[in-house]
């Protein structure tokens, strides 16, 4: 795979992730970035997203969504503010990437978006589905989701 296809590839999956869970995207994007900080992304306005202290909120974050997914009352993610947040997250995400690797940013943050709007959808009626033709608790199948959003961000990224 060329370099442009896996920065491409790369885009969909940290935005599919932030379509699951909103914060883990940007979480993944920075620890990784932080490792291996990118000298294109310390000249542009997404420098942020390789700092440390980027680090450490978007770990705060992410712990405070688990935490948050799992109140029984908590709000769809296919509301506007949600969809809108884990859109966002994506595009975010998508556009540090690019950014990251001499490419413009444009591209990272359509690709990125579209995909976490997209897997928004997608995961919540599984979700539905899952916990319907399962007899799940809501909060164990969400658990299940966080695992899997945690382990696809790492792996995208390892790559």
């Amino acid at each position: 795979m060329t370099n442009s296809k896996k920065i491409i590839a790369k885009a969909i999956g940290l935005g599919a992730v932030a379509g699951m869970r909103a914060t883990v995207a940007p979480t993944a994007l920075s620890f990784f970035l932080n490792k291996h900080p990118s000298k294109a992304l310390a000249k542009s306005g997404l420098s942020f997203l390789q700092s440390p202290i980027t680090g450490v909120i978007t770990k705060v974050l992410t712990a405070g969504e688990f935490l948050g997914d799992q109140l029984p009352n908590g709000p769809n993610r296919i509301i506007f503010p949600q969809v809108a947040v884990r859109v966002a997250s994506g595009a975010l995400a998508g556009a540090g990437l690019f950014r990251a690797n001499k490419a413009g940013i444009a591209k990272g943050l359509v690709l990125g978006g579209a995909s976490a709007l997209a897997v928004t959808f997608a995961t919540f009626y599984l979700r539905k589905y899952v916990d319907k033709k399962l007899h799940a608790k809501d909060s164990i199948v969400g658990g299940i989701e966080d695992l899997i959003s945690l382990a696809s961000g790492w792996a995208i990224m390892k790559r």
